[in-house]
């Protein structure tokens, strides 16, 4: 005997005559609450959620339900100091279901897979493997963006990113093994190719993971490396625009390149990356650079979800929104990364796309998606906001920024850069476990250990948690 549905909540049910079996949730009995749907777990996302509740918390006519590939937000400012150990993982990283308190709020961990604007749905595929459909009344498009290679060869096989969890874990396994071949490796050309490391970026990522990986190879190689010269590893970044950091004032970037060079990198600045191979990087006009370590923070594009809803997009597949963050289509918004937000007042400017300002478009946006469920269309204003500085950390301790104007540099720059994203990881546990990693690092160090959670076999649990499945006959008889 089946048990009837809860009020105000979903079930999921069979639809017989659909021969994909897709199952579709939506709202069980009337009267039926206005649904808010948000795609996407990043800041943007998150934040408008949170943001959402805290202005409904007395209201039982609306719901909200969080779309998220991952059942965690990353906090990603913080990616680099995964890779070089100087916090763990899980401290990096908060549960979506810890950020929603409502009991009409859910967390959906799926990933999307297809948005139908006409028929109100958007179709996810969840851990079962299976295609589900979410009605919604509104939509939050807060997608955020993905690695973009433009084109270039080899980097997806031969690059490791700086976007995800994984990246940051399989840059940190990959540093160790470095480290660990070039301590046996008695041909001199094999050794230093194994200990030079290549960063494609100058921007933000690249220059403040050129400058944890630096700290990181110095720290364990002087303890734990000893038959490694000090003046074995060496680093590349490479960038195509004329100088490092071009979202800050010209000296800034200066006195990070000045800072990494002394540490060991070589700056090519106005260079491409031409190739990436198994072993080594063609940069600018065909020049060489052994390698077996290569990063990519060169670039970002929108999700392909967005460009493929429906929506007006701009040539690189942004959602092209107004002030208020409405898209071409009623009752759908986009935010963050994958949107476009034009800037008040200055004709052809638009906000960057940085987590600074996809928590304060998150404030905005809840407020315009209430007003608009109100029908209170004089009530939806448009978002506006100067951004309060900029800081870029360079690793051992020194730093680079602009705050209120005024530039900033050193260890200055980097204390006033730890202690902002500090106060923005969420919770007090959250702040407590950060500062207390730190802390413990600076008095004991990092350690050089391989968390390889990857092992043969094809049948039993996998390290992601799936079922793998057993190996199957290939005779055709069987």
């Amino acid at each position: 005997m089946a048990t009837p549905p809860r009020r105000g909540r979903a079930v999921i049910r069979c639809s017989c005559n659909d021969r994909r079996d897709m199952r579709t949730i939506y709202r069980s009995d009337p009267p039926w609450p206005h649904r808010v749907l948000v795609l996407g777990g990043g800041f943007a996302g998150v934040e408008t959620a949170r943001h959402l509740e805290k202005l409904t918390r007395r209201r039982d006519d609306i719901e909200i339900w969080l779309v998220s590939r991952e059942n965690f937000t990353l906090f990603t400012p913080l990616l680099p100091e995964v890779c070089s150990g100087m916090l763990e993982a899980r401290h990096t990283v908060t549960a979506l279901r810890a950020q929603l308190r409502r009991p009409s709020s859910w967390a959906v961990t799926a990933d999307v897979q297809r948005i139908d604007l006409d028929g109100k749905q958007v179709t996810v595929i969840g851990g079962d493997g299976d295609p589900h459909r979410l009605n919604y009344d509104t939509l939050v498009i807060a997608l955020g963006g993905e690695t973009a290679t433009f084109g270039i060869t080899g980097i997806p096989e031969y690059s490791v990113g700086m976007k995800t969890l994984a990246d940051a874990f399989a840059l940190r396994n990959r540093i160790i093994e470095m480290l660990e071949r070039a301590d046996l490796e008695e041909d001199p050309a094999e050794r230093q190719a194994q200990l030079t490391f290549v960063v494609g970026g100058g921007g933000f990522s690249g220059v403040e993971t050129a400058g944890e990986v630096e700290d990181f190879v110095r720290r364990v190689r002087r303890r734990y490396y000893a038959k490694i010269p000090a003046d074995g590893p060496q680093g590349h970044i490479v960038e195509l625009n004329d100088r490092l950091l071009m979202e800050m004032p010209e000296g800034m970037g200066e006195y990070a390149a000045e800072k990494l060079e002394k540490r060991g990198y070589r700056i090519h600045t106005g260079t491409a990356i031409k190739e990436v191979r198994a072993d080594g990087v063609i940069i600018g006009d065909g020049e060489f650079i052994p390698s077996r370590t290569v990063i990519w923070t060169g670039g970002v594009r929108p999700s392909p979800t967005v460009r493929e809803s429906g929506i007006e997009v701009d040539k690189a597949g942004r959602a092209l929104v107004s002030s208020a963050m409405e898209t071409s289509r009623e009752g759908v918004w986009a935010i963050g990364d994958c949107a476009l937000v034009p800037k008040v007042g200055e004709e052809g400017a638009y906000h960057a796309p940085t987590a600074q300002n996809a928590v304060r478009e998150a404030k905005q946006l809840a407020k315009n998606i209430v007003a608009s469920i109100d029908g209170r269309v004089r009530d939806i204003r448009p978002f506006e906001y100067r951004t309060i500085g900029t800081l870029a950390s360079i690793g051992h301790r020194t730093g680079v920024g602009v705050v209120f104007g005024i530039r900033v540099r050193g260890w200055i720059a980097w204390f006033m850069w730890r202690g902002y994203y500090w106060s923005r990881v969420p919770g007090i546990g959250g702040k407590a476990r950060v500062a207390l990693e730190w802390g413990l690092n600076a008095v004991f160090g990092s350690d050089p250990v391989q968390l390889k959670v990857d092992y043969p076999g094809t049948a039993g649990m996998g390290p992601s948690g799936t079922r793998r499945s057993r190996p199957r006959s290939t005779d055709p008889r069987a």
